[in-house]
């Protein structure tokens, strides 16, 4: 580990991001458009840090120490309203020192390293086949096209693509970033993929069995039979 020189800015969201990630934002507040703008201007690095107490939630507002270091990849004018930023996930890092600025937080931090672990790659082959059936199940069960998404070969990318693309609470995301073995994230997404797909394959075999058995004939052969009897 090694902590960079110098403060970065800091920006807590309810939202995790992950390295090799993007996260689309709408950035309305004055003080935070001059913030992003100044990081895209000057390729500045900025930290990226969940706050469980935003998006509605009750608790103290105490962010994260754990979370990411980013870029901002992409920046558009919205009007008056605002701008569009694109942040692309770094590394991940651990706050050292919060600093309050006039109009952010900053802070020192310390770039944290990430580990394959054991079994890793064999999990990232697993993972790969079962969010594959994954994706064809929801495909189903909405009647909707899925955009094929392959995971990369990496263990580490990999693992992270799931954590992003997943529909998790944030607490289960911010403790997998702050997991440095993507055997372990792995494990833990394959786990929630195998319980899903059965959900899934569990609900279209109901549907399916349903439909059979109580599908109407057709509308006029139905009159056909009546006008029959």
């Amino acid at each position: 580990m090694s902590v960079l020189s110098g403060d970065i800015p800091l920006i807590s969201l309810p939202a995790v991001l992950f390295p090799g990630t993007f996260l689309p934002l709408q950035i309305s507040e004055e003080k935070h458009r001059a913030l992003f703008s100044q990081c895209a201007d000057e390729h500045q690095y900025l930290g990226v840090v969940l706050n469980p107490g935003q998006g509605g939630n009750r608790r103290p507002a105490v962010p994260c120490t754990t979370g990411c270091l980013a870029t901002v990849a992409l920046t558009l004018a919205d009007g008056d309203e605002g701008i569009s930023v694109v942040l692309y996930g770094e590394q991940r890092m651990r706050v050292v020192d919060f600093m309050q600025q006039p109009d952010h937080f900053s802070g020192r931090v310390e770039v944290l390293k990430d580990y394959s672990g054991l079994n890793a790659e064999r999990r990232t082959k697993q993972a790969a086949q079962l969010f594959q059936r994954y994706l064809d199940l929801i495909s189903t069960r909405y009647e909707t096209h899925m955009v094929n998404m392959p995971l990369p070969d990496d263990p580490i990318a990999a693992s992270y693509l799931l954590a992003a693309v997943l529909y998790l609470p944030l607490e289960i995301k911010q403790r997998w970033l702050e997991s440095a073995s993507a055997a372990v994230r792995l494990e833990e997404e394959l786990a929630f993929l195998n319980t899903e797909c059965e959900k899934l394959a569990t609900f279209l075999a109901i549907s399916n069995h349903t439909h059979r058995r109580y599908i109407m004939p057709d509308a006029d052969l139905f009159a056909h039979l009546i006008s029959q009897n």
